[in-house]
């Protein structure tokens, strides 16, 4: 992973984040976005991120957001920021 990934994937979090607060989710709420976004941002702020540990957040962050039909652009939006890093994450 590059410096220059941190931003995409920071700017995907915050995306994800933003459309828990504005909707009703299925199986979740928003504190459980909110926690594992926290732990993402914890994660980036380090030096040298680990690249398994911001897939296991993004895989969870994933299976919490896909059964939201209306959740797809954000869905997309973390897969396309992940795949540029070079960081595997579940389909």
């Amino acid at each position: 992973m590059r410096p220059t990934d941190v931003r995409p994937i920071r700017e995907a979090i915050e995306a994800a984040q933003r459309f828990a607060h504005q909707t009703t989710l299925d199986g979740c709420d928003a504190a459980d976005i909110d926690e594992i976004c926290a732990a993402l941002e914890h994660e980036l702020e380090r030096p040298l991120p680990n690249a398994q540990t911001l897939a296991t957040y993004v895989n969870s962050l994933l299976r919490s957001l896909r059964p939201q039909h209306h959740a797809w652009p954000i869905v997309s939006q973390l897969q396309e920021v992940m795949s540029r890093a070079g960081i595997r994450i579940d389909p």
